[in-house]
């Protein structure tokens, strides 16, 4: 899914019962769609790129977060292999969430995804967060670890206090999908 363009034509819809109006707090927005909560995170640090996002459907089933890469230019390699390791550093702190977050593929080559049942342990660690959310990927073929995107965790608090509102769940109580 390109979330830019989805972001775009969500932009262009009415708010009505299946498109809520977009909420925004910080450098996190919320917005719902059909019976799908959307809570996510546009403003990389300089010279880093992509977004976080979470989603929630109705009564918090089907949770997920995932970090979407937006490449620089449109002739870029992937940006990571399927066995490269995924590292998230919170406030500079290493995370073992990382370690539950793997590249999707090739249906989506620019997209990494946390294991569902560990959402809402990713959720309490961003709103804990004071100052950054790091997703970077430990590149075997290279040797190296790339820091691919940086976060600030401002405003999510109240952005997914206000996804919660709108797709009735509680995010510290998420039902098993």
């Amino acid at each position: 899914m390109n979330f830019r363009a989805f972001v775009s034509v969500l932009a262009l819809l009415p708010a009505t019962g299946a498109v809520a109006a977009p909420f925004s707090s910080g450098d996190w927005e919320t917005a719902r769609i059909g019976s799908t909560c959307l809570v996510y995170n546009n403003a990389p640090a300089r010279d880093t790129s992509g977004s976080l996002q979470f989603s929630f459907d109705v009564n918090g089933y089907n949770a997920d977060f995932t970090y979407e890469y937006a490449p620089y230019t449109e002739n870029e390699e992937d940006p990571w292999a399927e066995t490269d390791l995924v590292e998230i550093t919170i406030d500079e702190e290493d995370s073992w969430l990382g370690g539950e977050m793997f590249p999707v593929g090739l249906q989506d080559p620019y997209q990494i995804s946390m294991t569902s049942g560990f959402v809402k342990d990713m959720a309490a660690a961003v709103a804990d967060a004071q100052t950054t959310i790091d997703i970077s990927v430990e590149r075997e073929s290279l040797g190296e670890t790339w820091l691919y995107g940086r976060f600030s965790p401002a405003g999510f608090s109240e952005s997914l206090a206000k996804a919660a509102e709108m797709c009735d769940f509680d995010p510290a109580n998420l039902p098993e999908s």
